[in-house]
């Protein structure tokens, strides 16, 4: 199974930062094969069991998934995303570091169906989505508020 894997810091605390990452919608920021993300149900708010249609743009393909918010525990997300021929598990962690947060991103790609005998070949394509996702993560996460009394 194809996995992606990247850490990046955020001089935000780890509750900004997750309150910002636990909303799937800010994807469109941080995310960069991202296109849009809206949720489902935009009168339910964000916790286990919110959903979003995320459109994304992969090797010059439009695909839309749709993701759960399926573990928001302090400093650990974990978000399902899926359609008819592939499912992604996004698993996230947040670690205080001085006064800001260690990310770690961990995506595993799982195609279904015929779809998976062409996993070996998804590596490299997914490496250089790794590196952009990591630097559009990393830019997205230094805009987020930090409290100037410490």
């Amino acid at each position: 199974m194809p996995t992606i894997e990247r850490t990046v810091h955020s001089p935000a605390p780890v509750g900004t930062v997750q309150a910002y990452l636990r909303d799937v919608a800010n994807t469109e920021e941080w995310d960069a094969p991202t296109i849009s993300c809206e949720p489902l149900d935009p009168s339910t708010p964000v916790g286990v069991g919110k959903q979003w249609r995320n459109v994304s743009e992969f090797r010059g393909k439009r695909t839309e998934l749709v993701y759960t918010l399926e573990l928001d525990e302090p400093g650990h997300l974990r978000i399902r995303g899926e359609n008819e021929t592939v499912t992604s598990q996004d698993d996230i962690t947040m670690v205080a570091d001085g006064p800001g947060t260690t990310v770690t991103y961990r995506a595993e790609i799982h195609p279904k169906g015929a779809r998976k005998v062409a996993e070996p070949l998804l590596s490299p394509a997914l490496g250089r989505l790794g590196d952009d996702a990591e630097q559009s993560l990393r830019d997205a996460l230094g805009r987020l508020p930090v409290p100037q009394d410490r």
